[in-house]
This record gives structure tokens, C-alpha cells and sequence, in this order.
């Protein structure tokens, strides 16, 4: 899967957003957050996973944001070299690295920001779950009333000696 197909596969889950970054941005984006969070084994990286997408919701979420990482975005492209479009995808990984530490140096609040929600994005993605064998917990049915607690559970506790001085 190539980043032209990753874009494409993007493109259904922003048409129904606010989009506050340019395509040459989305792909910046892509291949930065695909260092954040690599492919490895059977594990998809992050970029490969559409991420770019989530993390444009949560920019355009606030003005502060959307300013954020586009100046972080730019950051990255102008350290990048000229042709600023291609020109961290075609850095060595180890490069595109120690660029990505420089980054973080200069501009710590942006990269905070892209790590947080690189992780949010992705550890709350429906196939990450499936990969990682988590499952969503059941919903009660309608109506349905959660077990009550085992009140013999607290007994220890409530037989201990108060820890606390009276007032």
C-alpha cells in the first residue's frame, strides 16, 4: 500500500469534516506519523491507518490548534529541504528521525500535541483493536440493571479501626 492509496483511503473520512490542511500537509502528515508509530510485524503504522485524518478533526476542533500544527507542519517541511512536498518522504528513516527530534527540541507543544494524538487516533482505532485482540465491552440491554456490588466484599474495611482523628 502506497501513500497514494493511503490518501485515497483518507479521503472518505474528511469529506465530512472541516479541512484545515492542504494535501501536500495530509502527506507530510502521513509520513510523520508513520515514524511516531511504524509498521511493524503484522501492526500497521499509523500513517498507513488513515491517522492523518483524526488528527485534522482534532485541529480544526479549535483555532489553537489548526495554528499549531500548521506552523509544526511547516516546521517539518521547510527542515525537510525545498521540495518540501516529497522531501521528508524521501529521507532515510534514520533522517527523517533526528528531524523529527529537532523538531520536538524547538517546538515541544506541537510535538506533544502530534505524539498525544497520533496515540489517541490510533489506540482507539476499530483495527488496532482487532490486532491487539481488545474488545469493546458489551452494552446492557435497555432496561437492563448492572449487578449489584457483593457488600461482603467490604467487610474487612468497614471492621478496621478508623485511621483518621476526629474534629
Amino acid at each position: 500500500m502506497g501513500l497514494r492509496d493511503v490518501q485515497r483511503a483518507q479521503e472518505p473520512r474528511l469529506s465530512d469534516t472541516k479541512r484545515v490542511f492542504s494535501q501536500a500537509q495530509r502527506s507530510l502528515l502521513t509520513c510523520v506519523i508513520n515514524r511516531i508509530i511504524p509498521p511493524k510485524d503484522n501492526m500497521p503504522g499509523a500513517g498507513s491507518l488513515g491517522i492523518a485524518g483524526f488528527i485534522e478533526n482534532v485541529a480544526a476542533n479549535t483555532t489553537s490548534l489548526t495554528r499549531l500544527f500548521n506552523e509544526g507542519l511547516a516546521q517539518i517541511a521547510v527542515a525537510a529541504g525545498p521540495d518540501f512536498t516529497s522531501a521528508f518522504e524521501s529521507l532515510s528513516d534514520t533522517a527523517k528521525d533526528d528531524l523529527l527530534r529537532s523538531i520536538e527540541a524547538v517546538n515541544p507543544t506541537f510535538f506533544d500535541q502530534l505524539v498525544l494524538q497520533t496515540y489517541n487516533g490510533y489506540y482507539t482505532n476499530p483495527e488496532v483493536f482487532k490486532l491487539i485482540g481488545y474488545e469493546l465491552p458489551k452494552l446492557a440491554p435497555p432496561g437492563a440493571h448492572p449487578a449489584l456490588l457483593d457488600e461482603s466484599l467490604l467487610d474487612h474495611q468497614r471492621n478496621r479501626e478508623p485511621f483518621w482523628k476526629k474534629v
